[in-house]
This record gives structure tokens, C-alpha cells and sequence, in this order.
């Protein structure tokens, strides 16, 4: 009995460390995420109004023949895995992984890879994919690598080396809600970045423009590429964090199931054992006085 007594509190003291370290990395993600949060969230409503003024503007500018707006024959598709750094963050990851790997299946065209993430690099490679270059995750909106990240999509679409340019990432809404999405990113669609913004129906329809409509395009590409692929990898943190910050709230509540588990079956034992000497002394005490 006693031999159980020790195992029981051997295993409350485990399972009490661990509690620690899962509240440690709850709080660390909690306050990762609330900093970067809010850059998220300035950052799409900046990206909603770029798009919604790109509809506009190649509305007025029908028939312009731009690159990025050129629908080619697919001779190679480029793919950038965005994803996280580390696990400890529930099906994070791996829900990324699944919708790359159906992404490559569903291609008749060989796929060039790059990788966001330690993680993504790694999944990368047990697939067998075809990896141009892999980055660390972004951390915040002044990360230089997202500016490497950028000029290699640029490069290589503007090289013509791919014709097609889709992004696998995580899409932050809220702090339960972080689904994987595929969104092709090259060639562009601004009809389907009207199709995004609720309010685009209730926008002003003429517009006269200065330089013309076709001149302003041609300058509003380049920078709409570079907010969606910025908002690609910052939305992909926080919903990293957020994952990870919800996996470690669950591990501490199911730790502190435990514990509680563990102290009732020390009771328990504890009871039994006092029940047991009870009933030794009774019996002593009966056989003394017969």
C-alpha cells in the first residue's frame, strides 16, 4: 500500500510539472498573439480597401495587357506552404500539410515549392516535394523575410518560370476559427477581389483617374502582391498562436483533471490502508480478550 501511495504522488508531481510548462507556453502564445493580432487586423481592412480599389481601377482600365493579370498556358505551378515553426499547436499544421499535398495531387503540371516554417520544410520533404528555398515563420510585420518572400514569387513569375503562383496558408478569423485555405495568388483576379468585400456594391461607380486608369494599375499590381503575401504570413501566425494557445489550454485543463484523479485515489488509498490498521486492532484486541 504504501509502494502506491509513493507512485501516486510520484505521478502528481509529473503531472504537475507538465501543468507548469503548459501554462508557461498558454501564456506565451496569449501574449504573442495579442501583438500580432492587431497588426492582423489593421492590415486586412488595409488589404480589403486595396482590393476593392483594384476592381475598380481595372474596371476603367478594360482590355489593359499586364503580366499579372495574363492567364497563361500552366506549364509549372508554383506553391507557397505557409505554415508554423513548431507543433504543440493541435492539427495546425498538419490540417496545412493535408490541403498542399491534395493541392499537388490535383496537378498535371510539375509543382515548385517554397516553404514558410520549419514544419512545412519538413512535411515538404517526406512528401518528396520539390523545395526552391524555405524560410523561418514570420514573427512580425517588419520580418526581412517577408520581403525575401516576396521578391522570390515575384521572380518567379515575372521570369516566367511558373505560370501559376498558389499559396496553401492558414486564415486567421477569430481565436476558435483558423481554417487551412488554398488561394491562388498569380495571375490576378480583381473581379474576385470585388466578390470579397461586402461593401464593394455600394461604391461609387465613376471615377475619373489621374494618371490614367491603365498607369495606375500597372503600379497598384505590384503593390497589391506584396499586401497579399505580408497578410498571408502574419495571418498564418496569429492563427499559429491561436492554435497553440487553445492546445495548451486544453493540456492544462486535462492536467489538472488528473491531478484532481490522482488526489481522490490517494484519499482512497490513504482510507483503505486506516481501515485496514482499524481492523488489525479490533482483531488484536478481540483475540486478547477470548
Amino acid at each position: 500500500m504504501a509502494r502506491n501511495l509513493r507512485e501516486l504522488r510520484r505521478k502528481i508531481k509529473g503531472v504537475q510539472h507538465i501543468r507548469q510548462i503548459t501554462r508557461a507556453m498558454k501564456m506565451v502564445a496569449t501574449a504573442k498573439l495579442r501583438r500580432i493580432q492587431r497588426t492582423v487586423e489593421n492590415s486586412r481592412r488595409y488589404q480589403e480597401e486595396l482590393r476593392c480599389l483594384l476592381a475598380d481601377v481595372a474596371r476603367a482600365s478594360m482590355g489593359v495587357d499586364h503580366p499579372y493579370l495574363q492567364a497563361r498556358e500552366v506549364k509549372r505551378v508554383g506553391l507557397l506552404i505557409v505554415g508554423g515553426d513548431r507543433g504543440l499547436c493541435g492539427a495546425f499544421n498538419r490540417q496545412i500539410d493535408e490541403l498542399a499535398v491534395a493541392f499537388v495531387a490535383a496537378q498535371a503540371a510539375p509543382v515548385e515549392v517554397i516553404t514558410v516554417g520549419r514544419r512545412m520544410r519538413r512535411y515538404a520533404d517526406r512528401h518528396g516535394f520539390n523545395v526552391v528555398s524555405s524560410h523561418a515563420a514570420v514573427e512580425h510585420a517588419d520580418d526581412p523575410e517577408i520581403e525575401q518572400i516576396i521578391g522570390q514569387v515575384r521572380s518567379w513569375y515575372e521570369s516566367g518560370y511558373v505560370d501559376l503562383v498558389q499559396a496553401v496558408y492558414a486564415r486567421f478569423d477569430s481565436l476558435v476559427r483558423h481554417p487551412a485555405v488554398s488561394e491562388q495568388l498569380l495571375p490576378f483576379s480583381p473581379q474576385a477581389f470585388a466578390e470579397t468585400v461586402s461593401d464593394f456594391a455600394l461604391r461609387p461607380v465613376e471615377y475619373i483617374f489621374e494618371p490614367p486608369a491603365a498607369q495606375l494599375l500597372a503600379e497598384l499590381l505590384p503593390r497589391a502582391l506584396e499586401v497579399e503575401i505580408a497578410q498571408i504570413l502574419l495571418t498564418t501566425q496569429a492563427a499559429g498562436q491561436a492554435a497553440r494557445m487553445t492546445a495548451m489550454s486544453a493540456a492544462t485543463d486535462n492536467a489538472d483533471e488528473m491531478i484532481t484523479e490522482l488526489t481522490r485515489s490517494i484519499n482512497r488509498a490513504r482510507q483503505e490502508e486506516i481501515t485496514a490498521e482499524l481492523l488489525d486492532v479490533v482483531t488484536g484486541a478481540r483475540a486478547l480478550q477470548s
